[in-house]
């Protein structure tokens, strides 16, 4: 799974971003890091392949100017610039950053309906900077060896998030104004197009001080301080000395936008999936389960498959695409184990150390009482 965060106040947007990602990144990632920020009107990116301190040694990340900003890693990668996150519009006016994946959700058809779109928008002239063609003989080159998404007529793929950036910025040229409604307009009316098992973050060159979020089934935390907002993937994320007035992962399936010291939530529906609510119940019955797990060993989050283990949990019915098949309902695993672990260490049980050799090499968290 995918690490993000994203800030908006008075601060050099970029330290606090990299600091923020630092934190979390081997919860799960650090294989491909990038960041954007917005500053005087301007867009700003920096991408590694690799972790914060590739990103730091071969980029001026640290350096980018700006108040507002987001910042993302990924756990795998192919060895490719340029499937790393931000993606960006054709006119690198916005950038997004996604984590989940981009699966079939309610449509065999996904990926076709997908490859359609983005050929229509390379009919029009635009470009795709993740393309790539795929051959299953793995040559080496610009050719992956695995393609999870199926070719477009050209032979050639792309990374998904990508479409998504492009849509966006579609829509906001076509409607011909950049405000902060058009661009949660913008934002329901790809996420509805495309829904999937996925949360989305977006920042625009004209709105400086403003971070879109989308959230279908995974984790986004907000904390709301002075004059400033932070999100991230876990609150763990969050630095340690900033005076948090109110801190709280966002909703599913919701559109909400974050200024400095402020979260507003819409009631923008995100049409086209069903998810699954996290009640009383869910969130009780997996506290109990990480708890459990936590106290009979350290732990990392690829150790155990919730997916496959705690299916009994859901109201409904799991289907066997774990993300969702037609007329599935998705399932909000990951972010119930997430608040799970920011309950412990709200309680100050939770503990975290890096693997040993032999282990998973994620994170391993524990439980002392």
């Amino acid at each position: 799974m995918c690490n993000i965060a994203g800030y908006t106040g008075s601060k050099r947007a970029a330290p606090i971003l990299i600091e923020m990602l630092r934190r979390q990144q081997y919860m799960d990632g650090g294989r491909c890091t990038g960041i954007a920020t917005i500053h005087e009107g301007k867009l700003y990116v920096a991408k590694a392949v690799g972790d914060v301190d590739d990103l730091l040694r071969e980029t001026d990340a640290i350096n980018l100017p700006g108040t507002t900003g987001i910042i993302h890693c990924r756990p795998g990668y192919n060895g490719m610039l340029s499937h790393c996150h931000p993606f960006t519009d054709d006119e690198d006016t916005l950038a997004i950053v996604a984590n989940g994946t981009w699966r079939d959700v309610n449509t065999p058809a996904f990926f076709a309906d997908s490859n359609a779109i983005m050929e229509e928008y390379m009919a029009r002239g635009m470009t795709v900077k993740s393309m790539y063609r795929v051959d299953t003989e793995g040559k080496e080159g610009s050719v992956l060896k695995i393609n999870k998404y199926a070719p477009m007529k050209n032979g050639c793929s792309y990374h998904g998030s990508e479409l998504f950036a492009l849509m966006i910025g579609d829509l906001l040229q076509k409607w011909g104004a950049i405000t902060q409604e058009t661009m949660l307009d913008a934002m329901q009316e790809a996420l509805s197009a495309r829904p999937a098992d996925v949360v989305v973050v977006g920042v625009h060159q004209d709105l400086p001080d403003t971070i879109t979020v989308g959230t279908l089934t995974r984790p986004m935390a907000v904390g709301l301080a002075e004059g400033e907002t932070y999100i991230a993937t876990t609150p763990l994320a969050f630095p340690e000395d900033v005076d948090f007035r109110h801190v709280r992962f966002a909703p599913t399936a919701s559109i909400s936008q974050v200024t400095p010291g402020e979260w507003r939530i819409t009631d923008r529906e995100i049409r086209g999936a069903r998810v699954e609510s996290i009640d009383y119940r869910i969130a009780a019955l997996v506290y109990e389960r990480m708890e459990k797990m936590l106290k009979a060993a350290p732990t990392s989050l690829y150790d155990f498959d919730a997916w496959r283990d705690w299916r009994d949990l859901w109201q409904e019915p799991m289907v066997d695409c774990k993300y969702a098949k037609e007329n599935g309902c998705l399932k909000p695993v990951v972010i119930a184990i997430y608040e799970a672990l920011w309950s412990f260490h709200k309680e100050g049980r939770l503990r975290s150390r890096m693997p040993l050799p032999g282990e998973t090499q994620f994170l391993h968290f524990w439980l002392e009482d």
